[in-house]
């Protein structure tokens, strides 16, 4: 029983030290791919999705809401991209009247820069109105954007 207990500690002490080195990202070789978490109803296509080094992100988005929408490109109520830090400044939308199931590109500059490869987490917020007969009604598409910055 004794012999049980001192290697039950041991194995104990080595998955949790395991752990830790995980979540540190000391296993992690530089194969960042590009995820996106937190988008319901616009989606963005990864493969269509990125960051500059120069501080240009451009992403395509699918309209996944069921109805046309438009999308707000200006204003008090013009898209948001952040990465905590750095906010983009200026924002393009094409285009912005667009039907159920089909495609946008978000294109805005002026967010964060960095090196070839260096890994960014941002957080997009799209607003867009709906309109189903005569009613309309405002909304906000909110998720996070994270992958390597390409050239």
């Amino acid at each position: 029983m004794e012999y049980l207990m001192t290697y039950g500690w041991a194995i104990l002490v080595v998955m949790i030290v395991g752990i830790v080195m995980w979540q540190l990202g000391i296993f992690n070789m530089g194969g960042t791919t590009v995820t996106a978490t937190g988008f319901a109803k616009i989606k963005p296509q990864l493969a269509g999705t990125g960051l500059t080094t120069a501080g240009v992100f451009k992403s395509i988005f699918t309209n996944g809401v069921g109805t046309t929408i438009i999308v707000h490109n200006g204003g008090s109520t013009e898209p948001s991209i952040t990465d905590g830090t750095t906010a983009c400044t200026s924002f393009t939308v094409n285009p912005e009247t667009v039907s159920a199931g089909q495609n946008f590109v978000l294109t805005a500059s002026g967010c964060a820069t960095g090196e070839p490869g260096e890994v960014y987490d941002l957080t997009v917020s799209i607003p867009y109105t709906v309109s189903i007969g005569t009613t309309s009604s405002f909304h906000r598409e909110s998720g996070s954007i994270r992958g390597p910055m390409e050239q």
